[in-house]
């Protein structure tokens, strides 16, 4: 009995084996996958945001291809944006999305496209390659901020062709910084808190406003609340608890704890970046599971308190402010980097090849993996320095509000 038992253990093991190690590989999105979407669901809510199945012309490989002898451009903090400089930048800007909203909707650049092609990949619509089952996600895992940067990256490039300036960047909002400090001696950075909804966003008559949006977000003077736990939401799209009604002081000190956990306490490489997320894997639906601490705060819960479209990734970029708030989400993974403390980009293959599909400035389809996005000085840009020290030395040894 025993020496037939064992045998078929041994095969029960190795064929678990075999089939794990055929099914390891990175997430790769193919013109397959673009063929075989399907409508998809967040949270128990549907969504039908296929692009055009067939994928008209080549697919070029992208490959980062700057002048290193020019200087970078530099995104900017919108909070010290003033003067001649905002007014340039406020018209750019919404020259530029009236431009984009303009387009028909069979334009791949248009701002209708933009926010189909985050819902796609946000939702399930995606299937892995040779199965019937297994859905794509690019949240609540460690493809959540390579595929984000792209997302913003190619964003930013269409809105440079646009408005025929190659030179233009898409400034950030700078909401992790709640502290207004003296800059350093010679130092040309912005030290202004900007934990406020940035004003071009917030005005009406600007093409960069939403009204569909929380009460809160149109409250002035009213700090970004950083610190509402939204881990064990199940499903996703349950009520949200509320937030409370807290003094500037007592929000300032919550947020700047929320960044320093977020960031330095738990910040290893896989609490920070994200779990795996390969072929094979099933897509995780509880950020509690696979996202990393970043994704869960601040950015699932900033989603939450701006509310409107921004609560769900069906519709999440229909709202402007998606895209300085996630060019700040980039930014801290930056800061993350440098700060060292074996805060490390993971070196999986499964996760430097990953690779994704995206429509650039000239509609093209451009094949783009994990590795081509790591170094922003190759993408030709660097963000203006800002007051990150606000939460990286904030000491809450003492206290345990945060979540």
């Amino acid at each position: 009995m025993t020496s037939t038992v064992v045998p078929i253990l041994f095969i029960q093991i190795l064929l678990s084996i075999v089939v794990t190690t055929t099914l390891a590989g990175p997430i790769t999105i193919t013109r397959e996958t673009f063929r075989t979407c399907r409508p998809g669901t967040w949270g128990g809510i549907p969504s039908d945001c296929c692009p055009p199945k067939l994928i008209k012309g080549p697919i070029v490989d992208f490959c980062p291809t700057f002048d290193a002898s020019k200087p970078l451009r530099v995104r900017k903090a919108l909070q010290c944006l003033s003067g001649h400089e905002l007014e340039t930048y406020t018209r750019k800007l919404e020259r530029g999305y009236a431009l984009m909203r303009a387009l028909p909707d069979s334009d791949p650049r248009s701002f209708k496209r933009q926010n189909a092609i985050h819902c796609a990949y946000g939702t399930g619509s995606f299937v892995q390659d040779g199965s019937t089952n297994l859905t794509i996600d690019i949240h609540l895992n460690w493809l959540f901020l390579p595929w984000h940067r792209m997302f913003v990256y190619f964003h930013e490039r269409i809105l440079q062709k646009l408005l025929g300036d190659p030179e233009f960047s898409l400034h950030f909002w700078n909401f992790d910084n709640s502290v207004t400090a003296t800059p350093r001696h010679g130092s040309h950075g912005c030290y202004k808190a900007g934990h406020f909804m940035p004003p071009i966003y917030s005005d009406p008559s600007k093409a960069t406003f939403e009204p569909n949006r929380s009460s809160k977000a149109f409250e002035p003077n009213r700090p970004v609340d950083l610190s509402l736990d939204l881990s064990q939401r199940v499903p996703l799209s349950a009520p949200i608890p509320p937030f409370p009604n807290r003094t500037l002081e007592e929000q300032t000190r919550r947020n700047r704890e929320v960044m320093h956990r977020s960031v330095i306490t738990l910040g290893n490489t896989t609490s920070f970046i994200g779990k795996p997320y390969r072929v094979g894997d099933t897509r995780v639906i509880i950020p509690a599971t696979g996202a990393g601490t970043i994704e869960r705060w601040p950015h699932n819960t900033l989603h939450v308190w701006i509310g409107g479209w921004m609560l769900q990734p069906i519709t999440a970029p229909i709202d402007p402010i998606f895209y300085p708030f996630h060019a700040n989400m980039e930014r801290l993974w930056s800061v993350w980097r440098k700060l060292g403390y074996g805060h490390d980009d993971p070196t999986d293959p499964d996760w430097l090849d990953a690779t994704f599909l995206f429509w650039d400035e000239n509609a093209v389809m451009r094949r783009v993996k994990v590795r081509d996005f790591l170094d922003l000085n190759a993408l030709g840009y660097r963000y203006e320095e800002v007051n990150d020290a606000s939460w990286i030395f904030f000491d809450n040894s003492t206290s345990s509000s945060a979540p």
